[in-house]
């Protein structure tokens, strides 16, 4: 008969390895911290929109940190090119200009919205604000809008996503 430390340990490992594996997307709005990194965001079928705000303190010690707010957004390929220089994110029918920088995942087009003079953390606060009240919601990149669902936004947005802890 098994003693009790090596079931105890056979128990963590199946927890353990649980926690590894691949989940499937979630579709919908979620918020958490992760790895010194708070994160509010959307996803559904793949595309996502997502503000990060990293911690300054665990950046330091953690190179793979990044510290401050910035937001990032993943469209197919079809919908968003590697060159483009601005996501619209469309609220209740109303464009908001974000300028971003592109880099190619896949099949996927990352776009990254970092503060900068042109706009900074006082631009992005607004787009939060109407974020948590939206009735509808899409993200442009180019020709195609993909919409993304809003339930769930203000319980998510709750927490300032760019004041980082």
């Amino acid at each position: 008969m098994p003693s009790s430390r090596t079931c105890l340990a056979a128990a963590l490992m199946l927890l353990c390895g649980g926690a590894v594996q691949a989940q499937p997307e979630q579709t919908g709005w979620g918020s958490g911290y992760q790895m010194g990194t708070f994160y509010a965001g959307v996803s559904s079928g793949g595309v996502r929109l997502t503000f990060y705000c990293g911690d300054a303190a665990a950046a330091k010690a953690n190179a793979a940190i990044k510290a401050g707010p910035y937001l990032m957004a993943s469209l197919p390929r079809r919908d968003a090119a590697d060159g483009i220089r601005s996501l619209e994110i469309l609220i209740d029918g109303k464009a908001i200009r974000i300028p971003v920088t592109a880099r190619s995942a896949g099949n996927m087009v990352e776009l990254t919205w970092e503060p900068n003079r042109r706009f900074g953390v006082d631009s992005m606060r607004p787009v939060v604000q109407e974020l948590r009240r939206a009735g509808t919601l899409s993200l442009r990149a180019g020709v195609e809008a993909t919409a993304l669902p809003t339930a769930g936004a203000a319980e998510a947005l709750a927490e300032d996503p760019l004041g980082c802890r």
